[in-house]
C-alpha cells in the first residue's frame, strides 16, 4: 500500500477513488478515469520512496496522464485548487 505525504505533513493512503473522483469532476468519463488510476497506480511503484509519494507530484502525474486522455478535463483538474481551511 503506497502512502501520499500531504503539505501539511501527515500520511495518507493511497485512494484510487479520489483520482477517478477527481478525474470525472473535472468531466472525465469513467473509463478516462480508472485508465487514468491505472497508469498512475503504475508509475507509483516507481516514483514512491519507500512507499511514499508527494502529493504534488501526485498530483502533476495525474493531470499529465489526464491531458494525454482528455486534455479538456486535464486542464480543468490542473487548474482546480482546494479551498482554504
Amino acid at each position: 500500500m503506497f502512502k501520499v505525504l500531504k503539505r501539511d505533513g501527515s500520511l495518507q493512503d493511497f485512494d484510487w477513488k479520489k483520482i477517478t473522483k477527481g478525474v470525472t469532476e473535472a468531466g472525465g468519463t469513467t473509463e478516462e478515469a480508472e485508465q487514468v488510476a491505472r497508469e498512475v497506480e503504475t508509475w507509483l511503484t516507481q516514483a514512491a520512496v519507500d512507499g511514499v509519494i508527494k502529493s504534488y507530484d501526485l498530483h502533476v502525474k495525474v493531470t499529465e496522464i489526464l491531458k494525454m486522455v482528455n486534455v479538456t478535463a486535464g486542464k480543468l483538474f490542473e487548474e482546480y485548487k482546494k479551498p482554504e481551511k
